[in-house]
Parts: C-alpha cells; sequence; structure tokens
C-alpha cells in the first residue's frame, strides 16, 4: 500500500507519438521533489514515470488498485497535458474507492482554468507545489478538510528547507536503458527576464539561490547512490550572480570525487575569470539561448538583449577555458523574413559553438506569443483543447501547432532547420574532428552515427522533437 502516487504521463496513451519525441533521460526531478515532501509527513509515495510509453493505462490502473493511494498527482507540461486527461478520466471512471486526483506542473500555471473544462482533476495546484502540495495531502489523509478546486502553490524562499529529491525511490536500471548519463539539480529557482516565447512559469521569478554547502551535499548523495560523477545544473540561467558561482565552485572542492558537470547561461553572464574558476570546479559544458540570427528579431522582438559581439565574445571565452559552448536556436518569430531566417541559418557558422540545436517556435500557453498568435490567427483561441482532442494530427503529426510569421511557409522552416544543421554539422573539418573524439567512445560513435544518419535522411537532428 502507498499513501501518494505521483505519475508523469506520456503524451499520449492512444498512439504512440511518444516515439518522435525526446524521452528524458533522467527520472521527474519536479516528482521526486514532492515525494521527498510527502514522506517528510511520514507517508509513503511511489513514481511511476510514464512519459516513454512504457505503461499503458491499463497498467497504471492495475498499480494503482495493488497500492490503493489516497491521492494521486499527475504532473504536466503542456507537451503531455493530453496523456493527463487522458489518465484523469480512466481513472475516475475505474477507480471505485473514493481517491483524490490532483494536476501540477507548468501547463496548469499557464492555463488555471483547465480543471474546469476537465473536471476529472479534483484539485490543481499553479506555481511551485513544494509547500502546499504536502499539506493538501495531509488535509486529505487525514480526512480534515475537503480539498477541492485551484490552488496557488506558496513561494518557497528558504530553498534549503526544501528536503533533497527522493532519488531512492528510484529504479535506476530503467533510466540505464535510456542512456542516463547525468544527475539532474537545481542551485536557484526563478528567472527575471521576459523572452517572448517563455510561457508563466511554474516558478517564481523572484531568483532565490540555495547555499553552496546545500547544494555540494547533495551531489554527494546523488553520487553515492547512483554512482555517476556528471551532473546537469537545469536552473534557467546559473550564472546570473557571479559572486554565487565562485562560491559555489569553491565548496565543490570538498566532494569525496572530481565532478564534471554542465548548466544553462546566459551570454551576457560570463566572462574569463568566472569560467576560470567553473573550470577547475569541473564544469564542461554551458547551453547558451541565442535563439536567432538576427539582432532584430532577437533583440526587439524577443526581447534577449545580446548582441552578435556579445556572442561571440562569450563564445570564444569558453572555448579558451575548455568549456564547450552549446548554442540553441528558434525559426519562426512574429515579422521574421526569409532574410532574417537565414541569419539564424548561417549564425552557427560565424559565431562558431560546440554544437547547435535548431528548433521551430511553438506558441505556449501563458508566453506573450501565444497571445500574439491568437490575435493575429496564428493559431486558435481553443488551441489547447484541439490539442487534448488530437485534432491536430495531420497537420503537425499531432503535436503543438508552431507560429508560422506571416510571409512564410512550415515547409520552409523545415527546410530551413535542415540547412542549418547540414551547414554545421557536415563540415569536413567538424567531421573529422568528431571521428577523433569517436575512437574514445562506442558511446559517442553511436550517438553521431545516428545523428549524422538522420541528418542525411531527414535533414534534421536525431534529437529534434515535434513537440
Amino acid at each position: 500500500m502507498t499513501d501518494i502516487l505521483l505519475i508523469q504521463p506520456p503524451v499520449s496513451f492512444r498512439n504512440k507519438a511518444w516515439e518522435n519525441d525526446i524521452i528524458p533521460d533522467c527520472p521527474p526531478l519536479g516528482l521526486l521533489y514532492l515525494a521527498a515532501t510527502v514522506e517528510n509527513l511520514g507517508l509513503s509515495a511511489k513514481i511511476v514515470d510514464a512519459i516513454d510509453g512504457s505503461y499503458s493505462l491499463q497498467n497504471i490502473l492495475e498499480t494503482i488498485k495493488q497500492e490503493t493511494p489516497k491521492v494521486v498527482g499527475i504532473t504536466a507540461m503542456t507537451m503531455n497535458i493530453k496523456g493527463a486527461v487522458q489518465l484523469a478520466k480512466i481513472l475516475k471512471e475505474n477507480i471505485a474507492y473514493d481517491i483524490k486526483i490532483a494536476l501540477g506542473g507548468p501547463h496548469i500555471s499557464a492555463d488555471p482554468t483547465i480543471i474546469d473544462r476537465y473536471p476529472y482533476f479534483d484539485f490543481g495546484i499553479t506555481g511551485e507545489a513544494d509547500i502546499t502540495f504536502p499539506m493538501l495531502v495531509r488535509k486529505t489523509v487525514d480526512c480534515l478538510d475537503e480539498v477541492y478546486g485551484l490552488y496557488k502553490g506558496e513561494i518557497p524562499f528558504d530553498l534549503d528547507a526544501i528536503p533533497y529529491p527522493a532519488r531512492h525511490l528510484i529504479n535506476f536500471d530503467v533510466y540505464k536503458k535510456r542512456n542516463f548519463w547525468a544527475n539532474a539539480i537545481f542551485a536557484t529557482r526563478g528567472c527575471p527576464y521576459h523572452c517572448i516565447f517563455c510561457s508563466i512559469p511554474a516558478m517564481s521569478k523572484k531568483v532565490r539561490y540555495r547555499t553552496p554547502n546545500n547544494i555540494v551535499n547533495e551531489m554527494e548523495d546523488a553520487y553515492q547512490l547512483t554512482g555517476i560523477k556528471y551532473f546537469v545544473f537545469i536552473d534557467d540561467a546559473l550564472t546570473i550572480k557571479k559572486s554565487f558561482v565562485h562560491e559555489l565552485c569553491a565548496e565543490m572542492r570538498s566532494l569525496s570525487f572530481k565532478p564534471k558537470w554542465e548548466a544553462q547561461s546566459r551570454i551576457n553572464y560570463v566572462d574569463d575569470e568566472l569560467l576560470k574558476v567553473m573550470k577547475r570546479a569541473g564544469c564542461h559544458k554551458l547551453i547558451f539561448g541565442v535563439e536567432s540570427g538576427s539582432e532584430r528579431i532577437r533583440n526587439d522582438i524577443i526581447h534577449k538583449k545580446i548582441t552578435n559581439k556579445q556572442i561571440e565574445f562569450a563564445t570564444s571565452l569558453c572555448w579558451k577555458n575548455s568549456i564547450a559552448p552549446d548554442h540553441y536556436l528558434m525559426l519562426g518569430f512574429p515579422t521574421e523574413s526569409k532574410e532574417d531566417l537565414y541569419e539564424t541559418v548561417n549564425c552557427p557558422l560565424r559565431f562558431k559553438p560546440n554544437i547547435i540545436g535548431v528548433h521551430l517556435t511553438m506558441p505556449l500557453p501563458g508566453s506573450p506569443l501565444f497571445q500574439d498568435a491568437i490575435k493575429n490567427g496564428i493559431i486558435e483561441e481553443d488551441v489547447i483543447d484541439k490539442f487534448i482532442r488530437g485534432e491536430y494530427g495531420e497537420t503537425y503529426k499531432g503535436a503543438w501547432p508552431y507560429y508560422i510569421p506571416k510571409g512564410i511557409t512550415y515547409e520552409e522552416l523545415i527546410k530551413a532547420r535542415s540547412e542549418a544543421y547540414k551547414k554545421f554539422y557536415l563540415r569536413p573539418g567538424y567531421i573529422i574532428k568528431r571521428v577523433f573524439k569517436d575512437i574514445k567512445s562506442f558511446t559517442r560513435l553511436r550517438f553521431d552515427i545516428r545523428h549524422g544518419l538522420s541528418l542525411l535522411l531527414r535533414g534534421s537532428s536525431a534529437d529534434d522533437t515535434t513537440i
């Protein structure tokens, strides 16, 4: 018997759309945090990670009948909100005893009325749930109060007070089959920026920090449990406060092992001194959201506020300090012309990153771009419900609609993405460099063969997703 069952659903239970998506190779960190808060109440928790399609609805029903949880918590991004609705509906129709079904995660934070439109959910939580979810669980389990409707998650300001993610609940053998290679970890929460494509975040925009000692102690615990020395900091921008990063890197010296790690950063928040310190502490890679090769689109439309010179300078500093700079780009923004499009296609040759990811822009609920797309007839007002009902099967292969700028077609965006990948990855110099690296690693060789075949056969990265 389990008190609380926490589930990450697939894109859809009714087809294999998930096969075309990127399947996360790490356990769901948000659910691991919630499981830890529940365990702190003296209750038991179990996690079902069905994102890869490995569980059918019947499998989950059988699990619930065996475990008889009092609360089922379902997390969903917009990507898998269809699967969340399918699951909640089947549970309400097939579970005989009184069971509470909760919805949390990024989607409900941007679309809070979803629990009114789909009344299979007893309650939902917007924002961060670390404080609010265990409080509601306690009330439900102890029958202290009727828990129903929408709740706004209380923002946790003392991040050290949140227990470490309950990694002990995970069967890591399952993730090793997905090429599990890194422990995911948060050092900060929140992002103060306002990029047009970013939906209202599940987290507060106010940036909050854990203490370096608290972070490093979690790294030690995660390493002892998994044996993996590589960490991925999934903060929106780890380097936003340089003094904090200096302290964190200094604290990493106390670890019993030498870590390797990567993080996301902003171009304008790195300098030579900081990168030297990060490299000594084990930083292997930094991921930058460049978004567009057009300064007009990047700054006037996206509101990124970074220049081409800043991108070139930060990228060269990373190479100088033996930190790999990865760039992520997007195609399809308001007012984007074909000339703007091809500035993005060609900019990797100018900026010289380590790798690139090129994605078609999606107007996600809660973002300014979402409202722009509705206003300009790019998407319908009821796009969320049409997506849940599976009405984009023909046009977008079941995926969320893209932002197609006026004067540009979907086919032209696909062609531009293909050209960007081919121009960057099929250069003789790049191929030779990768071959020398691949000689030392069978895993890397296997990935690069898959990656190369995908570029040649369908003009996109093997890791591209349609949603």
